[in-house]
């Protein structure tokens, strides 16, 4: 397993106030849990540059003036791009456990998928439960490359629907840009899968497509604040967005419906261990 997408099912054991974005805090319980099993590895994430094998979501739920309620559910979720992170993340956590969170206790009611239980990879649309939600999953990078790159295995679609569910944007020239076109969209994911993949794929020449041949069709969006420290603050994009490629070239649309598929695990744009860019295809008639 390269790819595991977990979602973890937590419960406040009391109300509390805590800071409206916690995906720094999510992110250093994890390399916690990864440097118990594997120091080395804990320490190669933290320093290392570029980019990170792992990914990290806000929490997730409902709040009331910023408060959160022991009668609800919330959701927390990390995503591995490498088998050691993979494995050290499906080990990291056990229902019946207590995570901490900025002063706030959380129990931990479900950890999906698990090791012996991988998610189905077509879940029923509108189906939240853990079998079926669509932000789980597990997978091999030889597994999906096959899939769409190998002739005869599954026809390439020419339009790609995401729902981008926490603010995504990107770096680029100096500047923050908000608005997922369709060269950055794709070309971060690209950069993705040749940091970690054992097959490279051509990365400017997905982004000269994507650029040139590849149209946004529809959008919902709007913005939102995402990571901040202190005074700094960078806004993102959330909501729905739909690409079309121009043309019905087979080698470049099963290479555009990989990436897309990829996203679940990969995130797009900037600071995915710090809860933005947290994005997934939407299966159709979903």
């Amino acid at each position: 397993m390269d790819l595991l997408s977990l979602v973890l099912t937590l419960r406040p054991t009391a109300a509390g106030t805590p800071p409206p974005r916690l995906a720094r805090a999510a992110h250093a319980i994890l390399l916690q849990r990864i440097a118990a099993q594997d120091p080395q590895l804990a320490t190669l994430l933290h320093d290392e540059e570029g980019p990170k094998p792992l990914t990290c979501s806000d929490l997730l739920g409902p709040r009331r003036n910023g408060a959160i309620s022991p009668e609800q559910t919330y959701t927390l979720r990390y995503t591995a791009l490498i088998a050691p992170v993979a494995e050290a993340l499906a080990n990291a956590f056990t229902p019946g456990e207590t995570l901490t969170f900025e002063g706030v206790d959380f129990s931990v009611l479900d950890c999906a998928p698990t090791p012996a239980a991988p998610s189905p990879s077509a879940p029923r649309p509108g189906d939240l439960s853990a079998a079926g939600n669509p932000w789980i999953g597990a997978e091999e990078y030889q597994t999906l490359a096959a899939r769409h790159l190998l002739p005869g295995e599954q026809e390439a679609r020419r339009r790609w629907e995401f729902l981008i569910a926490a603010p995504l944007a990107f770096q680029t020239r100096g500047k923050t840009q908000p608005l997922p076109l369709p060269e950055l969209f794709f070309g971060s994911l690209a950069l993705r899968w040749n940091a970690f993949a054992p097959v490279a794929l051509p990365e400017e020449g997905i982004r000269r497509y994507a650029e040139e041949l590849i149209a946004v069709s529809r959008f919902e969006l709007r913005s939102a604040p995402g990571w901040e420290r202190g005074p700094g603050l960078r806004i993102g994009a959330i909501g729905r967005i739909t690409y079309q490629a121009l043309n019905r070239d087979r080698y470049w649309l099963a290479v555009f419906s990989l990436l897309a598929e990829f996203a679940l695990y990969a995130g797009v744009g900037a600071m995915t261990t710090a809860g933005m860019g947290q994005v997934r295809q939407i299966a159709q008639g979903e």
